[in-house]
């Protein structure tokens, strides 16, 4: 005999997802979404190869300018201040760019290796730079070029790609043999002409480095007959730069061993006393305490980066900040650009069509910066001394 029907209100109640399982339901939930919206990504990509980007970037593997023949016979040593963990691989290339190029690693946490600082991770580059100016000073080339380990680090300039391939692959060695030392970069942001007050106290900076320097400064420079300390130490970041043999052997090498023991024993921090040291290169081969080219002019003298004056040069440092601006609204530097759409379409659809504008603009202004900077008078004759405005 079978069973009487259930009443629907007797029926038995469906089980519940465990807080467990509603968990999971949630994240296949996100992770689908955001799946389609990579897939949706990859599509638009695809569908604009050629876009305002693409053309911008496509111009960094420009064939650089032709300097002087002279420039062919330098002999240059490319010294990498590095840890055994970076690749350092893009920097062969360079042989392609700079004829008779040695490229010197120094490994800062490894003892083992050829080249290394005297005691591992302390000082940060400026050890390492030490270290090689003292070891070869008997036998330096004609330009040493001392940088970090990185491609693209963040302080490298906009207007070179952010690329330390741009850079040294265009970088004039007749400009860096007029100049003796030349920084690589070309930015004042946090830099010229007054960045670092060494009168400040710690009450008065919220530079870590700043109410270090005074005391930096005069055990460097005392012991070899500098009997003051400049007021103002000024020049752009961040210890990366070119200079000749000339500049290196003004100085003794025993001074270069003084520097070194004193990032050695100071007992400041590995911070401190690598920060102290990036304000004080300069004066080290200029004994000037700023060294302050004007950025649109040491851009074209230096790689061939020629934009029509001052005031273009302005327009295309604004136009890159407002893309800096729009790719982080977007969340182009993380996953949030995901929920950035999901949340206002229209807005994040709005931001890159601004933006593939601006990158027009930037693509075309680069495009005739670079045109010009093959023109050797225009390097020369149009941009005059890189020091006056």
């Amino acid at each position: 005999m079978s069973s009487p029907p259930q009443h629907p209100h007797n029926a038995p109640a469906s089980p519940q997802p465990s807080p467990w399982e509603d968990s999971n339901r949630r994240a296949f939930r996100a992770s689908l979404l955001m799946y389609i919206y990579k897939i949706r990504l990859t599509i638009h990509n695809h569908n604009n190869s050629h876009s305002p980007h693409d053309v911008l970037e496509s111009l960094k593997y420009l064939e650089p300018p032709a300097y002087s023949t002279s420039s062919t016979n330098l002999t240059v040593n490319l010294v990498l201040a590095t840890l055994r963990s970076d690749d350092i691989s893009w920097t062969e290339a360079l042989h392609l760019h700079i004829p008779n190029l040695q490229i010197i690693r120094y490994i800062s946490d490894s003892p083992s290796s050829e080249y290394h600082p005297p005691v591992p991770n302390k000082g940060r580059e400026a050890l390492i730079y030490h270290t090689y100016f003292s070891t070869f000073y008997t036998h330096l080339p004609d330009i040493s070029i001392l940088i970090h380990a990185h491609e693209s680090p963040w302080h490298a300039d906009l207007a070179l790609f952010t690329s330390m391939f741009f850079t040294l692959s265009h970088l004039s060695l007749p400009h860096v043999l007029e100049r003796g030392y030349a920084n690589l970069r070309a930015s004042w942001h946090n830099a010229c002409p007054d960045w670092i007050n060494t009168t400040k106290t710690y009450e008065e900076s919220w530079k870590q480095e700043e109410p270090f320097m005074a005391q930096a400064f005069a055990e460097n420079f005392a012991p070899w007959g500098v009997g003051y300390v400049p007021e103002i130490l000024a020049g752009p970041c961040c210890s990366q730069f070119a200079v000749s043999r000339e500049a290196v052997l003004a100085r003794p090498r025993e001074q270069y061993e003084h520097h070194a023991r004193w990032l050695v024993e100071s007992e400041w921090s590995d911070y401190i006393v690598g920060r102290t040291w990036e304000h004080m290169f300069q004066f080290l081969f200029k004994g000037e305490g700023a060294d302050c080219p004007v950025e649109w002019k040491v851009l074209c003298r230096m790689y061939g980066v020629c934009f029509g004056g001052a005031g273009q040069f302005a327009e295309w440092e604004k136009l890159g900040r407002e893309r800096e601006d729009l790719w982080d609204g977007m969340g182009f530097w993380s996953n949030l650009g995901f929920w950035a759409e999901l949340k206002d379409p229209g807005k994040v659809q709005r931001a890159r069509g601004r933006v593939q504008e601006i990158e027009r603009l930037m693509a075309k202004m680069m495009g005739e910066a670079l045109k010009r900077g093959r023109d050797e008078k225009v390097r020369a004759e149009g941009v005059g001394d890189v020091f006056t405005w």
